[in-house]
């Protein structure tokens, strides 16, 4: 029991520790994303969202999974970084050299329609941002396997505030997206950096390829079982905005956009406990790992369950104010988005407790299902309802995700759903106790003594 409790005092720890974070990059990117609603508009905000997802995906397409394979043999303390490290960097390259020369034979060859409003410039720093960004994910990897998780934080935030005081002080050459792209370029830049300077002892010895030469099929092999669910799952995410900027144009992705931005607020949590799960599964896989994640699954739920009640009120109460009467459109895309979102977030938790047991293969095969429903749904709706379409397309892909990566969890742990998502009646009352001090908190606090006659 005590040591029950000692792990999961340590896990919320951890968990605090990566949602301090968050909290501090959420609070940038709120910034970030006033900064660009009232300068740049729906439009220049398309512009953005289109190279941004353009950038994520080369991203993703260049690591070639190695965060993965890093996270995982990272966090086991009997492999020597020497051994596999250089292997993992190989196939990185290898992977920015496909990645950047497909993009420019895609931008500059053949200039598909979804990809209009993205000019010269712009794709310029898109191609320079994918190698830069393959690299600081590299190095987040490292940092996670070893649950660094509050050196983690502090690079993840300076990497926001450099990209936002890069993105002011370009301001003073051009109010435009190439502002924008390239404050986030320098902010990546200032990330690499300092985990390069943090991690140096491990990259000493990262070109020695004689010692990794049998650790390259095995490498190659780990990462791609995840790769072909990571890209499904990407496109699963993300591919609406280039499909909208196909029909609709930018600034329709622009005001969609937004409204994904703010939806996806709803992951901060989750994003921390399955940030947090998947190397202390990979590391207690046979020490009780299956009652811990049952444990977590359930807090998950009723604390995104809440977060989307209040991220849907605050979004029809404060977005048109914060970010300007253009963009009250984006209300009914937050709302339409939020049952998506509140489904995945649980299913983020559970791919991340079964990649930790070596189980990537059911990410793979559930993102590429929901791939499929998302591009179905999106040729059917978005020509007919527009960005609106989008939302519900993303949303019902979201939640068949959710649904097949949470059967297959229940699956592996050999529980009932009861005991994953369900919480405990003690687990009620303690909610229930917590509720109680923070009202009588807020009443304290708020309450104004009554002035004494003189």
């Amino acid at each position: 029991m005590t040591e029950a409790r000692g792990a999961r005092s340590s896990f919320v720890s951890i968990v605090v520790t990566v949602l301090g974070g968050q909290a501090g990059c959420a609070l940038v990117a709120l910034v970030t994303e006033v900064c660009y609603a009232w300068l740049l508009g729906p439009e220049g905000r398309g512009q953005i969202s289109v190279c941004l997802m353009a950038i994520a995906f080369g991203v993703l397409l260049g690591g070639m999974g190695g965060e993965g394979a890093i996270i995982l043999w990272r966090a086991d303390p009997r492999k020597r970084s020497t051994v596999w490290l250089p292997a993992v960097l190989l196939w990185g390259l290898i992977g920015c050299v496909i990645t950047c020369s497909l993009w420019a034979l895609l931008y500059w060859r053949w200039n598909p329609a979804f990809l209009r409003g993205v000019d010269s410039t712009l794709a310029v720093i898109v191609f320079f941002s994918i190698p830069v960004g393959v690299l600081l994910d590299y190095q987040i990897a490292m940092l996670v396997g070893e649950e660094r998780f509050r050196v983690r934080a502090g690079i993840a935030l300076t990497a926001q505030v450099a990209g936002l005081a890069g993105f002011a002080a370009l301001l003073l050459f051009g109010r435009n997206a190439a502002a924008a792209l390239r404050g986030n370029l320098l902010g990546t830049l200032a990330g690499a950096v300092i985990a390069a300077a943090i991690l140096k002892r491990s990259f000493r010895s990262f070109w020695r390829l004689g010692a990794a030469r049998e650790n390259l099929l095995p490498t190659l092999s780990y990462a791609m079982r995840g790769q072909f669910g990571n890209v499904a799952s990407f496109f699963n995410y993300r591919l609406d905005v280039f499909i909208a900027n196909y029909f609709l144009g930018a600034t329709q992705v622009g005001l969609y956009a937004l409204g994904v931005a703010i939806s996806e607020a709803l992951w901060q949590i989750p994003a921390a406990a399955a940030l947090a799960l998947f190397p202390r599964t990979a590391r207690t896989v046979d020490r009780g790992a299956a009652e811990f994640t049952c444990l977590i699954m359930r807090q998950v739920f009723v604390i995104a369950a809440a977060g989307a009640i209040t991220i849907g009120i605050g979004s029809w109460l404060f977005l048109p104010l914060v970010f300007g009467e253009r963009f009250r459109p984006s209300i009914a895309i937050v709302w339409l988005l939020l049952p998506g979102t509140l489904a995945l977030s649980l299913g983020r938790v559970s791919a991340s407790d079964l990649a930790g047991r070596g189980k990537s293969g059911y990410s793979s095969v559930f993102s590429i299902t929901a791939l499929v429903v998302t591009v179905v749904l999106d040729l059917i709706l978005i020509p007919r309802v527009g960005i609106r379409g989008a939302a519900l397309a993303s949303s019902a892909a979201y939640c068949t995700n959710a649904v097949l990566i949470l059967a297959a969890l229940k699956y592996e742990l050999k529980t009932t759903w009861r005991s994953l998502l369900l919480p405990t009646r003690a687990e009620w009352a303690s909610y229930q106790q917590a509720w109680s001090r923070f009202r009588e908190w807020i009443m304290t606090a708020s309450a104004i003594p009554s002035r004494q006659p003189e």
